[in-house]
C-alpha cells in the first residue's frame, strides 16, 4: 500500500516555495526603488521603502518558519525533483536579493559621505546662507562654526 501524504505535502510545499519566491520577488524591487530613493536623496520615499521592506520581512520570515515546520513534517519522504528546483530558484533569488541590498548599502554610504562632506564646505564657507536654530531664529556662522542661539 502506497502512503498518501507526501503527494499533500508536496503540493503545500511547492504553494509556500513559490510564494516565498513571489515575495523575493517583490523584495527586489522593493531594493530597487530603494536605489532610486537613494539616488535621488528622497528621504521620504526612502522611508516609505524601508517601512514596506519591514513588513515584507515579517511575511517572508512567517513563510519560513511554515516551510520550516513543514520540512520537519516531510522529512522522512524526501523532495521530489520539482521542489528541488523550485528550492533552488529560492536559493538563487535570495543570493540576488543580498546582492542587490549589499549594492544599497554601499549607495548609502556614499551618499552619506557626499552629504557629510557638503556640509562641511558649507559650514566653512563664509558666504554661506544664514543658519537657523531650533527656534528658527536666523544664525550667522562664524569660523565654520555653527552656533546657536535658542
Amino acid at each position: 500500500m502506497v502512503s498518501t501524504v507526501p503527494q499533500p505535502l508536496s503540493t503545500a510545499s511547492d504553494s509556500l516555495l513559490c510564494r516565498m519566491l513571489d515575495k523575493v520577488t517583490a523584495f527586489q524591487a522593493l531594493l530597487l526603488e530603494e536605489q532610486d530613493a537613494i539616488r535621488s536623496l528622497s528621504f521620504g520615499q526612502f522611508t516609505s521603502v524601508t517601512m514596506r521592506k519591514t513588513q515584507l520581512l515579517d511575511e517572508m520570515r512567517e513563510l519560513e518558519q511554515q516551510r520550516r515546520n513543514e520540512a520537519t513534517l516531510s522529512g522522512s519522504y524526501g523532495s521530489p525533483p520539482s521542489l528541488k528546483q523550485q528550492e533552488a530558484d529560492l536559493v538563487a533569488a535570495i543570493g540576488q536579493t543580498d546582492r542587490l541590498n549589499r549594492f544599497n548599502a554601499a549607495l548609502i554610504g556614499q551618499s552619506l559621505e557626499f552629504l557629510q562632506g557638503t556640509l562641511r564646505i558649507w559650514q566653512r564657507s563664509p558666504q554661506s546662507a544664514a543658519l537657523y536654530s531650533s527656534s528658527g531664529a536666523a544664525v550667522a556662522g562664524n569660523g565654520g562654526r555653527v552656533r546657536a542661539k535658542g
